[in-house]
């Protein structure tokens, strides 16, 4: 393996553990994502179930649902931006996570390349290096040919 190669096989390292990186980066944004999600839904369930009783409700009781609501209407809208956020670095990771692999996928057809090159150059090399035989032209007698 000559120094050309050994370096290839470094940066397919490198870039390999960087596509894993990436990958993880992703899985995290997802993974925040999916809670900020999960957080909404049930924000808006407890709205939802947030109900009026039926028939005769003391003003205090009232009063207090109609806070409670407010505040959750309002924590609703504030998770509207953080949401934003993690929608958009989760495309972001999505991103570098192609372009890591681009760069990998790169990286294993130049080590090959360069592999198969240093093999024919190998080859070449032990072809030049065999002992050239020289070609001798025999000349039998045929009996009976020429007189």
């Amino acid at each position: 393996m000559n120094a050309r190669i050994a370096r290839r096989k470094r940066i397919i390292r490198v870039r390999t553990v960087e596509h894993q990186m990436a990958e993880a980066n992703l899985a995290r944004a997802n993974g925040e994502l999916a809670s900020l999600v999960e957080l909404a839904k049930r924000l808006e369930t407890l709205r939802t179930d947030l109900a009026m009783a039926k028939g005769a409700v003391a003003g205090r009781a009232l009063n207090t649902m109609g806070e409670l609501a407010m505040r959750l209407d309002m924590a609703k809208e504030n998770l509207a931006a953080p949401l934003a956020g993690a929608s958009a670095r989760r495309d972001q990771m999505g991103a570098l996570v192609q372009s890591a692999l681009i760069k990998e996928e790169s990286a294993v057809r130049l080590y090959e390349r360069s592999r198969k090159s240093a093999e024919q150059e190998a080859e070449r090399r032990n072809d030049a290096n065999r002992p050239h035989r020289r070609r001798t032209m025999s000349l039998r007698l045929i009996e009976g040919g020429i007189s």
